[in-house]
């Protein structure tokens, strides 16, 4: 099962679920909470079913990721850097203090590049 630790997840996040929705029950909850909440187990179970397929199919494309470009590690940061610029809209312009550096990490990590340069 060592191959296929995404299962394990899904699968723990539907089951997680189905404890949420025991939870519920226990709380004596409208009809329509258990037909929503046990909807969303039963999707996440079947994306347990459908990752469980797919990574039985080909776990040689789960094994390792490359970046196929130098500066492509920018983008999480870069991400990040403008989420938080969006949410210093909302609560507040001091967390422009942490944005504003993450987006100059990620502007350099664009133009210097992550990867090892071949000689």
């Amino acid at each position: 099962m060592k191959r296929h630790l995404s299962v394990l997840v899904v699968a723990g996040w539907a089951g997680l679920n189905g404890v949420l929705l025991a939870v519920l029950g226990i709380y004596g909850e409208s009809s329509l909470v258990f037909w929503l909440w046990g909807s969303v187990g039963l999707l996440l179970g079947l994306a347990a079913v459908l990752v469980f397929l797919s990574s039985r199919s080909g776990p040689d494309q789960q094994v390792r990721y490359r970046v196929p470009d130098r500066g492509a590690g920018a983008a999480l940061p870069a991400a990040f850097g403008f989420l938080l610029v969006a949410l210093a809209f909302v609560y507040g312009l001091w967390l422009l203090a942490l944005a504003v550096p993450l987006l100059g990490v990620a502007v350099a990590m664009a133009v210097r590049g992550t990867a090892p340069r071949e000689e």
